[in-house]
């Protein structure tokens, strides 16, 4: 009798010749199965992973990444399915966890934490996905680009389960990746909207992202209105996230006035980027104790997955210079030079830029 794999570990390649091997590693001993689907490799990748063991199949690249994960989880005879990228990896400490989790019944999926790593070591930004989910001839990938499965696992009354778990991710860490891929993107963004704009609002969150990255700050404002109208009553957590970026982009473009209206009521409580928007539309108007508070606040702010997702390591080390230069205003230069010292540890990595801790030790200085 043939047993049936535990995790099947499903990937999309193309060219991935040079990074696939470390993200294979990374499961070795947790995938007993693996599948690549090879979309048009010239580097010799697929016959890479067939070397590793992998079970690969290659077809034309379907301008639709929903298309190519879907035709890798048809073969795939796992109890539970990973999904990764070729430039993804897990950490031990993480392999480890789905480990445990795997060994048990598969009837929910896992939101896991994508780490994405920034150019220069400039941090990273997480974000919540769900990539470990049952094998379910109905669960399949929705959206021809920034594809989920959570549609799907809703439809089928499958429990989507939030973990700490991360895993890391380097594509953007290359500086220069980033115009290529945004063409790439609202390209099939815009293909999908025009085929159905009443569909998924996140499509609309994501289009604006892609002018936010080119620094069309008033397009991207446009587009996260709009993302936010469709939103509305249904999408309650996108509809905050899309104002807060609304807010941003408007403060971006010299609109404080109009950023400050846009903020939503009530949004994730404090999120990162609505204490440093709060501080800097404080300073703005001259309110500097104010502006200390809300950046006192950012300090203390979790690394979790927010929404919308932020580079929370950046973000806090420019609110310790903004509060040392409060301080030394203030005829404080005891505490500012403390809070510089700080920051510089925080940037040289003998403490965690990101982590809640900065604002106990921030408290401490």
């Amino acid at each position: 009798m043939v047993t049936s794999p535990s995790l099947t570990l499903c990937l999309i390649v193309r060219n991935e010749r040079a990074r696939l091997p470390a993200c294979l590693e990374s499961v070795r001993g947790l995938a007993d199965e693996i599948v690549v689907v090879d979309t048009g490799s010239t580097d010799g990748t697929a016959e890479l992973a067939r070397e590793a063991g992998a079970r690969v199949l290659e077809i034309t690249w379907p301008d639709d990444f929903s298309a190519a994960r879907n035709a890798g989880l048809e073969l795939a005879r796992g109890r539970w399915i990973l999904v990764l990228d070729a430039d993804e990896t897990l950490p031990p400490a993480s392999r480890e966890a789905l480990r445990g989790i795997v060994a048990g019944p598969a009837d929910h999926a896992c939101s896991l934490v994508q780490r994405n790593l920034l150019p220069e070591a400039a941090g990273h930004v997480s974000v919540a996905i769900v990539r470990l989910f049952p094998r379910h001839p109905r669960v399949r990938f929705e959206r021809p680009i920034h594809e989920q499965v959570n549609t799907a696992l809703e439809r089928e009354c499958i429990r989507i389960v939030d973990t700490d778990i991360p895993f890391v991710h380097t594509g953007y860490a290359t500086a220069g990746a980033l115009p290529a891929k945004n063409r790439r993107n609202r390209a099939l963004i815009e293909g999908a909207l025009a085929r159905d704009p009443d569909g998924d609002p996140n499509l609309w969150f994501f289009h604006a992202a892609s002018f936010f990255d080119d620094g069309d700050h008033l397009r991207a404002a446009d587009l996260y209105a709009e993302c936010a109208r469709r939103s509305a009553g249904r999408r309650r957590r996108l509809e905050a996230a899309a104002r807060i970026k609304q807010a941003e982009c408007l403060w971006l473009a010299g609109r404080p006035a109009e950023a400050e209206r846009a903020l939503p009521e009530g949004a994730e409580t404090p999120h990162p980027l609505v204490c440093e928007l709060k501080a800097a539309l404080a300073d703005a108007g001259a309110r500097v104790e104010e502006a200390r508070c809300w950046r006192e606040r950012l300090l203390s702010c979790p690394d979790v997955a927010h929404l919308p997702p932020v580079a929370l390591g950046p973000m806090k080390l420019r609110a310790l210079n903004a509060l040392a230069e409060h301080w030394a205003g203030r005829g404080r230069k005891d505490r500012a030079v403390k809070v510089l010292r700080l920051g510089l540890a925080a940037a040289h990595g003998r403490i965690d830029a990101a982590a809640a801790e900065l604002g106990r030790a921030y408290a401490a200085a």
